[in-house]
């Protein structure tokens, strides 16, 4: 592992030890050693809506979902995004290893540290922003079209793959794409 999380979650709610949040996502990306959905509960079937901690890279969140779905639709179309979000992601994570070193799969990782940083967003906003919801939903769910794409392409076998166009959602959640292709880069020795 290449960075070691303080105790607590900072007013982000994310783990920050110096480095840039970019190269903290992909250390906890590349470290899993199991493939474990973020949600806990998803809001939808279930009575909360619970984000898990995440490799010390965010901390987690439950809220009532009812609850908090009455007070804003903002809240069910977010509840709508990340679960379909968070399946994705555990998609990736199990097909990742399953595939050698290319581009392909450097992409799907890329899409698994957005995804992360969605969900590291999405804790920072439920517990203090809750008026960036929309703004989550519309970014995330751009993460959430490339990468379901993505996902369906490289899992049907050799498939020529568009370069990402998630800068502006990466840069919403709190990630330069740069930094993102510089510590995918170096995780895989290019």
């Amino acid at each position: 592992m290449l960075l070691q999380a303080p105790r607590r979650p900072d007013r982000l709610g994310l783990y920050t030890a110096g480095a840039g949040l970019g190269v903290m996502l992909v250390d906890a990306v590349m470290s899993q050693t199991r493939c474990r959905k973020f949600l806990a509960g998803d809001g939808i079937t279930t009575l909360d809506f619970t984000v898990s901690e995440f490799g010390g890279a965010f901390g987690g969140v439950s809220i009532d979902a009812r609850a908090a779905k009455k007070s804003s639709q903002a809240f069910a179309d977010a509840f709508s995004v990340a679960k379909n979000l968070d399946e994705y992601q555990y998609r990736i994570c199990a097909l990742v290893p399953s595939l050698a070193d290319s581009p392909a799969k450097t992409l799907l990782q890329k899409y698994r540290v957005a995804i992360a940083a969605a969900f590291a967003k999405l804790v920072h906003l439920i517990k203090h922003e809750q008026g960036g919801l929309q703004a989550w939903t519309a970014h995330a769910r751009l993460v959430l079209v490339e990468a379901s794409d993505a996902y369906v392409a490289v899992a049907a076998g050799p498939a020529r793959l568009q370069k990402p166009k998630i800068t502006d959602a990466l840069l919403f959640f709190g990630l330069a794409e740069s930094d993102v292709d510089r510590a995918l880069a170096s995780a895989y020795g290019q």
